[in-house]
């Protein structure tokens, strides 16, 4: 963990992929808008799919699993993925490559006790020689009251 002028951050790996979550914003007043921000890197050479995905795979996706009383959980903003055609395939397949953000807007409704927002990040990074397993990355980002 990092405490820096956004706020705390944290980071996790997994199979093919790097993430950075950090809070921009305070979360120390009441009704004060917040950002959960996520900074995704994909490894080079591999994909991650974006939706809508054909029946069968994982598309990425964020969710926080857990927050602190009192803060309030709007929904994940994701980047447009890129319209992809792989070979064996009638359906066009949307991708991420490279670095992506994804924002989660939070609104602290009532001042609680010092906490953590529980994350879970799942995808499945694939290749030209196939898909790994699907991953689930989990990160606890600690919220100040």
């Amino acid at each position: 963990m990092t405490d820096t002028t956004h706020g705390a951050s944290v980071h996790g790996s997994a199979q093919g992929i790097q993430i950075s979550a950090r809070l921009d914003g305070t979360t120390s007043q009441a009704s004060s808008p917040t950002c959960l921000a996520l900074d995704i890197t994909v490894d080079p050479g591999l994909h991650v799919y974006g939706l809508p995905v054909p029946e069968g795979f994982i598309p990425l996706s964020v969710d926080v699993v857990s927050s602190p009383e009192g803060v309030s959980i709007g929904a994940p903003v994701f980047p447009p993925p890129t319209p992809h055609q792989m070979e064996g395939f009638d359906e066009a397949f949307f991708i991420y490559e490279g670095s992506l953000s994804v924002s989660i807007p939070l609104t602290v409704k009532a001042k609680g006790d010092d906490s953590e927002l529980e994350v879970k990040v799942r995808y499945q990074a694939c290749g030209d020689r196939g898909c790994f397993m699907p991953q689930t990355v989990e990160l606890n980002l600690p919220v100040r009251a």
